[in-house]
């Protein structure tokens, strides 16, 4: 049996320039604090041997300045998108309430089967991420840096803690902070563990 072993250090982007909105798909930049915070949160460590990133510019933007500076290679990985709330996206939480709220509400209750209209289900979404994790975990690096969303790092925690869709909500992911994984894995099985969840500074090794 050919056992790999993989740290993965999920990050994510600084605080955005638009706030208050369903914040998806739709591709803003950083505000300038979080433009500061996130620079200064991946810059303590140099130890990642890859840098992965989800194409929006809210995490591109920092992958980007850290590679430059590093000069680590880095990979974009389109699948590590934030959840996708069609219609919604991009508009603020009051305006679609006022304008949807019997779908807003099953949505919030029931994510599973409600989604937003036009948007991913959890499914759709779950299956997207997971390709993007079967892409990196086939890559030679051992501990990457993965730039990334509130929604992927929580949909990525409860698949290895098996939290219902319901309460996703519940595991706490702010912005500039790092949750991390250890895969162990060969080539029929996988054996993930959560490490630490939502701190300031991750650490280099599994202990």
């Amino acid at each position: 049996m050919n056992l790999r072993s993989k740290l993965i250090d999920l990050f994510r982007h600084g605080a955005p320039g638009l706030t208050g909105v369903y914040l998806g798909h739709t591709d803003c930049p950083l505000s300038v604090d979080g433009r500061l915070a996130a620079a200064g949160a991946v810059s303590v460590q140099n130890h990642w041997d890859l840098i992965v990133s989800s194409p929006l510019m809210r995490c591109f933007e920092t992958a980007q300045w850290l590679a430059d500076r590093t000069g680590k290679e880095l990979l974009v990985l389109p699948e590590l998108k934030e959840f996708n709330f069609g219609s919604w996206d991009g508009r603020s939480f009051e305006e679609v309430y006022a304008s949807d709220k019997k779908q807003a509400d099953r949505f919030w209750a029931d994510p599973q089967n409600a989604p937003p209209p036009g948007g991913e289900t959890i499914e759709e979404f779950r299956l997207r991420v997971n390709k993007g994790l079967k892409e990196l975990l086939d890559h030679p690096a051992v501990n990457p840096l993965v730039i990334t969303h509130g929604g992927v790092i929580r949909m990525l925690t409860a698949e290895i803690l098996g939290v219902d869709v319901e309460r996703w909500s519940q595991i706490k992911v702010d912005y500039s902070h790092f949750t991390q994984l250890r895969f162990d894995y060969d080539g029929e099985q996988c054996w993930p563990q959560l490490i630490s969840s939502n701190i300031k500074h991750p650490q280099t090794s599994p202990a």
